[in-house]
């Protein structure tokens, strides 16, 4: 009899048992992600801008606890983002300039890769709109930004719901524009020396000091 009578409750309220099952699968990112130290990864961006455009670009992705990060884009253009856990330099090797900002003011949001440089936690900076079970056994997570950010408005990930790791990360960014980065030959806790992720300026580099946006 309280066999039955807890089955009609789960089927008088499906939903109960999916928030329930949501929870876990964010926990599991959130405990993933705390056990790293460092992450390697290739990766390939999709930028969709305007009227169905899409520009795709591929690189190599490092990060290193906490707030250490540098990104390397190879084409279509070769782009440097390197992180410090200071300071953030965006360097254009073909332009030789590069732009300096304070960490964590731009990059599209600080939120958006927190919870995997070390400097944020999914379950309190971001709230959960809705998800999906997708064809290959993984998740599709899709949030809102819970701390009023200014430059995302949603983020969604792709996610093995067993072990909570991410495999894509989707932001829609207020200004229009959608960013799809997905992460291949992920590889974790190997040693990463500090220097990866120091800028040093060539001499003919022109250094400009950009304001937080």
């Amino acid at each position: 009899m309280v066999f039955v009578l807890a089955l009609l409750l789960a089927l008088a309220n499906p939903f109960s048992l999916k928030a329930q099952t949501v929870d876990e699968v964010i926990d599991h990112i959130q405990d993933f992600y705390q056990t790293i130290q460092t992450l390697e990864a290739e990766f390939i961006q999709e930028a969709y801008i305007s009227q169905g455009h899409k520009e795709v670009s591929s690189g190599r992705l490092w990060i290193k606890k906490p707030g250490k990060f540098r990104w390397e884009y190879y084409r279509p253009q070769k782009l440097f983002i390197i992180s410090s856990g200071k300071s953030i330099y965006f360097y254009y090797p073909e332009e030789k300039q590069a732009l300096v900002y304070p960490s964590g003011t731009t990059f599209g949001s600080k939120l958006a890769l927190g919870f995997m440089t070390g400097r944020g936690n999914i379950k309190t900076d971001l709230k959960v709109e809705s998800f999906q079970t997708l064809d290959n056994d993984f998740w599709k997570l899709n949030f809102l930004t819970a701390n009023n950010d200014q430059k995302v408005r949603r983020i969604s990930l792709v996610v093995n719901p067993k072990s909570g790791e991410v495999k894509e990360v989707i932001l829609n960014m207020a200004s229009g524009e959608t960013l799809r980065i997905i992460f291949n030959n992920l590889q974790y806790n190997k040693s990463l020396k500090d220097s990866l992720f120091q800028f040093s300026p060539p001499k003919d580099v022109r250094v400009i000091q950009a304001q937080s946006n």
